[in-house]
């Protein structure tokens, strides 16, 4: 609560702040202009909260029409803060003390940074709405109960070849509606892959907008031979977790919550719950592994976990490959470089021991319909067990 609390307070002061910028430009203007300014800023800063606090009892296509009023109006908010205070700050120093922006400078200043900022936010949101494959091989080395093998057997013989599709935070609702995610679902078939992997936060903020334009339809529409497999995210939790687990019901997902299932004879796979749940803690790897009671040496095993937290936990138990996302890699910047800080792994791939970590940036998003210095993507992991 006192998380929220913070972030409501930033978000109060920076409208503030954004609103006396264009006050200053928009005080010599007519009675009429300046209501229009009122009006249109006061739509601007409420609607996003408008939408959230409504989620479950508006009508969708006003949910959606605020959601995205405010999701774009918070892309505004970040970089004309951003762009104001370098400006200021750039004058300043030119300038000197006496410097101070009135009439046609301040006008000049707000102007532009609403220009500059338009552009870049549609080269974000062309972002978004393009996601990229990124590609790349995983090896795993399980001869001989993991004893080093001939170079015979690493030139083919024995040889083991996926692909698996992998992703996470799609964040199904208002925005990241059904004609969206028929466009999501058609991208990960054409990959033709052999296994499908989605690490959470399937639904964004309420599960109404799924259950009402029945997007099991186009989920199930999903195919891989050796089936589709997922865990449970925080946006799950946070979106009430018994109506998420009822809409996932009527999916042929295969819906993994601190259990594990067999992919292949010889490939097991893990899901994860949430690492922030609640005051429940979930079990841990050692414990999942041994109620599955399959451990072989031979065995390759690869767990889905939302959050990249606690890698080591991963390394100590043995695993495969773990696959993540939650990070969004930033999802904007500066907040790339914020969160390169926060997690172990933040993005990429990354070998830890016996242990391959991949943390996805994500296919959808949360907020604001951009990418800025990140990329929207599906991964298309080429695992070989040798």
């Amino acid at each position: 609560m006192v998380f929220f609390i913070g972030v409501f307070i930033i978000f109060m002061a920076v409208n503030a702040y954004l609103f006396l910028r264009g006050w200053k430009v928009m005080k010599t203007t007519a009675r009429p202009a300046k209501t229009v300014y009122c009006v249109v800023f006061a739509v601007l800063a409420l609607s996003f909260l408008v939408a959230m606090l409504g989620r479950n009892v508006l009508l969708i296509g006003l949910q959606k029409v605020l959601y995205d009023i405010g999701t774009v109006w918070m892309g505004y908010m970040l970089y004309l803060t951003m762009y104001f205070v370098l400006t200021d700050l750039i004058l300043w120093v030119i300038k000197g003390k006496r410097w101070k922006v009135e009439g046609a400078g301040r006008c000049a200043q707000v102007v532009s940074g609403y220009a500059l900022v338009s552009v870049l936010l549609l080269y974000g949101n062309y972002q978004f709405n393009h996601p990229k494959i990124v590609e790349t091989e995983v090896v795993v080395q399980k001869g001989m109960a993991g004893q080093a093998r001939n170079d015979t057997a690493l030139c083919g013989t024995n040889r083991q070849t996926l692909k698996i599709v992998a992703v996470s935070d799609l964040h199904l609702g208002v925005q990241i509606d059904k004609k969206r995610l028929q466009k999501y679902v058609q991208l990960i078939n054409a990959q033709q892959p052999d296994a499908i992997f989605i690490a959470g936060d399937l639904v964004d903020n309420n599960v109404l907008p799924l259950t009402l334009e029945h997007m099991e339809e186009e989920i199930n529409q999903l195919q891989a031979p050796l089936g589709v497999y997922f865990c449970l995210g925080n946006h799950e939790y946070m979106s009430g977790i018994d109506n998420c687990k009822e809409f996932l019901a009527k999916t042929n997902m295969t819906v993994l919550i601190d259990n594990a299932a067999m992919m292949t004879e010889n490939i097991q796979i893990i899901g994860r719950d949430d690492i922030k749940k609640g005051n429940r803690p979930r079990k841990s790897l050692a414990d999942i592994q041994e109620i599955a009671g399959q451990a072989r040496n031979d065995m390759t095993t690869i767990v889905l976990d939302h959050e990249p937290y606690n890698l080591e936990e991963a390394e100590a138990a043995g695993i495969d490959l773990q696959f993540s996302g939650h990070t969004h890699d930033g999802q904007l910047f500066p907040f790339n470089l914020l969160v390169g800080n926060l997690f172990e792994v933040s993005y990429g791939h990354k070998q830890k021991g016996a242990t391959n970590i991949f943390v996805t940036s994500g296919l959808g998003l949360w907020g604001p319909p951009f990418r800025i210095g990140t990329q929207s993507e599906i991964v298309v992991v080429r695992l070989v067990i040798v």
